[in-house]
């Protein structure tokens, strides 16, 4: 009998173990999901996409959500350190393409003024 509560006992705290774990899967994949939205989002943002009806909203309240979770340190520095420093490539390229072209039509105009 003894052993039979025991294992009762065992068995509801494992069912319980089990319960919070499904929650915090269900969690994390909710943050995961909003992670990428928000990577997806920002790298519009540099490419100049168009952002849809309150998407810009949705970002910023994603940022914040996420934030607030147990990934939110980590999502800080990945900001920081990875998706604005590849943003910032985007529009670097995006400047070089912009004066190449500016350049070759500079020098397109002078041979037609000569």
């Amino acid at each position: 009998l003894h052993s039979k509560l025991r294992l009762g006992s065992s068995s509801s705290s494992s069912l319980t173990d089990l319960s919070q774990d499904k929650g915090t899967q269900q969690r994390r994949a909710g943050s995961n999901a909003t992670w990428n939205s928000i990577h997806s989002a920002v790298i519009s943002v540099f490419q100049r996409k168009e952002m849809g009806e309150n998407e810009l909203y949705t970002l910023n309240e994603g940022v914040r959500q996420l934030l607030k979770t147990e990934l939110g340190s980590f999502f800080t520095e990945y900001l920081q350190n990875q998706l604005l420093t590849k943003g910032m490539v985007i529009l670097r390229d995006k400047i070089r393409f912009y004066e190449e072209i500016t350049g070759l039509a500079g020098r397109h105009m002078g041979l037609l003024l000569l």
